[in-house]
Order: structure tokens, then sequence, then C-alpha cells
């Protein structure tokens, strides 16, 4: 089993230079530091940040295609496939044939659902215990925030 080494997003005295005033990099250390925190929350369920969006967005789309998943997701379509492949596997997903032949439709079972909403309330208590230091509108300005630097260019 790999050891896990906890990530410090600064250590008193390393001198970061130019990286400090680094949109990305600043983003990407703060992506470290959530996803330890989502890993520590979600590792025993196996469920991933990706793992999990993908369940939220099935569960907001139903009858989406995996192609179409995969679109949203930003992964290969075969990574659609692998994860979709356990979540049928544990229940969690269905596949239903759609008009096209090489494409399915993905939808929760029941018991997909219920797993759902379990996985939603821890991962709502994560991300209220990672934005705590935040005020409630600090929240909505960084979500504002990082929403302009995704957006596509006018």
């Amino acid at each position: 089993m790999a050891q896990h080494i906890h990530f410090n997003a600064s250590i008193d005295g390393v001198a970061y230079g130019v990286l400090d005033d680094l949109v990305g990099y600043a983003v990407r250390r703060a992506q470290l530091s959530i996803y330890e925190d989502f890993g520590a929350t979600m590792g025993a369920e196996e469920i991933t940040p990706q793992r999990f969006s993908s369940l939220v967005i099935v569960e907001n789309n139903p009858g989406i295609s995996q192609t179409r998943l995969a679109e949203v997701m930003g992964i290969a379509r075969s990574g659609v496939v692998a994860i979709i492949d356990d979540f049928e596997n544990k229940g969690l997903i269905e596949r239903q044939a759609s008009g096209d032949r090489r494409s399915y439709s993905l939808l929760l079972t029941k018991a997909g659902a219920r797993q759902l909403k379990r996985y939603k309330q821890a991962v709502k208590e994560h991300d209220e215990r990672i934005s705590a230091a935040l005020s409630q509108a600090e929240k909505e300005q960084l979500l504002a925030l990082l929403r302009k630097l995704c957006a596509p260019e006018s």
C-alpha cells in the first residue's frame, strides 16, 4: 500500500518566488489540499471527486449517454466506461439501450439514489469544513471568480 504524504500548501523556510504570484499555482495548491480532505472523507467509500461528480451528473440528467457524460466530465470515454462498469457492478447505475446500438442511456438505480444521498451529505460537510475560513459572501465571490476562469473567451 502506498504511503500517504500530507500536502502542506506553504512550508516555512521555502521561498516560492514567482509561484506565489501565479493564479494557476495557487489554485493547484488549494486543489491538492481540498482533494486530500475529500479523500479522507470519502476514501473508505472508494469515491473520488470524479466518481462523485459522475453520479451527480447522471442523477440530474437521467438517460445521459456515456459519451455525453465523458464530454461533461472532461475525460476519455474509456474512463467513463470504467467508472460506469464499476457503478453498474455495485448496483448504483444501470445502462439502458438507447436508439443507437453503440450508446447506452445511464440511470441511477434506487440503491444508487440512496447511496448518492449519503455521499452528498458527506461531501457537503467536507465542503463546509474546507471553506470554513470564508464568509458566505467570500464563498460566493470565490465561486464566481473560479467560474470566470473557466468561462470561454467572448
